[in-house]
């Protein structure tokens, strides 16, 4: 019996960007364009009809934009839409109020198909209908499919199939994160795709900062100054982009800048500052290893946080805060949007909490009233 096939549809104005797409993933054997659309009001009749698996959305489109075709297909629990944005500051700006508004993914490429790198955008584009068309496949019960991997993604959707996982000092006997700690000095997170959604609920589930908190969220440059605009907007709370040398201040969210990885270091007056690392050797930037690496060195008392995402970026630099017995509090892979990530810190070990995002914040609030030895 052949393994079924996911359904596309592909939104976009430009008849030259939906032969583009086409293009792209015609050659796809498990992919199915099942029909195309110009703006977001055909998108959602088509949705309604076709019922397919994934929706690849475009932006900027007459009469119905792609944000707004977004909100009305999420809220009538419609498939997943993956937004296909410019990678410029306004198209990063729409793109995460996308995120925001429930899309799940997106795909940047230039303002023009002309100059688009064809094979990077064919790759990352046909690796995410896969992943979230076997996701949908799945919540449908269409056969056994299990979601495919993705290269990268940023997303707001919510697990499929909650399961209890065991913290591991539970079944490890190590001590919860807290006990023989001084307060947090300096919070560290990882995250990738969920991040928008889950750092929404963690950040605005903590009281006041008495240390900085830096955030390593896998995106491109072009995004995260947009991004950390939009956190502080909706938590109303300092939250900026990291820049070089800049000195990481109490009560203050860092968000590292985009395609690019980091270090803190920590300057002879004792002050944490931000150090771009260059030729890291990681895989997704900016890099929650080395953060959470730089961290274990130069921090008296850090705690480590990993959230969502895909992949194991996190792991290897929360085993060396582990190693120095400092808290590394790991998201419950059974609410992430996709729990690689978390499952990955908890198979190696290093995951002292494991818990849903709200219970992540109270137990930071708990860390941030311990006194100082």
């Amino acid at each position: 019996m052949d393994a079924p096939r996911i359904r596309l549809l592909v939104v976009d104005d430009s008849n030259f960007v939906r032969v583009a797409l086409r293009k792209m993933l015609e050659t796809a054997a498990d992919i199915d364009i099942v029909g195309e659309a110009r703006n977001g009001a055909e998108a959602l009749r088509l949705s309604r009809r076709l019922k397919p698996h994934v929706v690849a959305m475009d932006l900027n489109m007459p009469i119905m934009d792609g944000i707004e075709a977004v909100q009305a297909i999420a809220q009538e629990k419609g498939p997943p839409c993956i937004m296909v944005s410019n990678e410029t500051s306004d198209g990063a700006n729409a793109t995460i109020r996308a995120l925001e508004s429930g899309a799940v993914d997106f795909v940047c490429k230039n303002t023009s198909f002309i100059a688009f790198d064809t094979v990077s955008i064919e790759r990352q584009l046909t690796d995410k209908v896969r992943h979230w068309g076997r996701w949908r496949m799945t919540a449908l019960g269409e056969g056994r499919v299990k979601p495919a991997p993705v290269v990268e993604a940023v997303t707001a959707r919510p697990s499929l199939s909650p399961r209890t996982v065991q913290p591991v000092s539970e079944r490890t006997g190590r001590g919860h994160a807290g006990q023989g700690h001084n307060r947090p000095d300096l919070v560290v997170v990882g995250v990738s795709t969920g991040g928008p959604v889950a750092l929404v609920e963690l950040l605005g589930g903590l009281g006041p900062l008495p240390c900085p908190l830096v955030v390593a969220q896998h995106m491109p440059a072009s995004f995260t100054a947009g991004f950390a605009a939009s956190l502080a907007r909706t938590l109303k709370r300092p939250v900026v982009e990291g820049e070089e040398g800049a000195p990481l201040e109490p009560g203050t969210v860092v968000i590292l800048r985009g395609g690019t990885d980091w270090a803190v270091k920590r300057s002879a007056a004792g002050r944490f500052l931000l150090q771009r690392v260059a030729d890291s050797g990681e895989p997704h930037h900016p890099s929650a290893n080395r953060l959470f690496r730089s961290a274990g060195l130069e921090a008296s008392a850090p705690v480590g946080v990993i959230l969502t995402g895909m992949g194991d970026d996190g792991s290897a630099g929360a085993a060396e805060l582990a190693a120095r017995r400092h808290p590394v509090l790991v998201q419950d892979p059974a609410t992430c949007a996709v729990d690689g990530m978390p499952n990955s810190a908890i198979r190696a070990g290093v995951a002292t909490d494991v818990l849903p995002v709200a219970a992540l914040a109270a137990k930071l609030n708990a860390l941030f009233t311990l006194t100082q030895a």
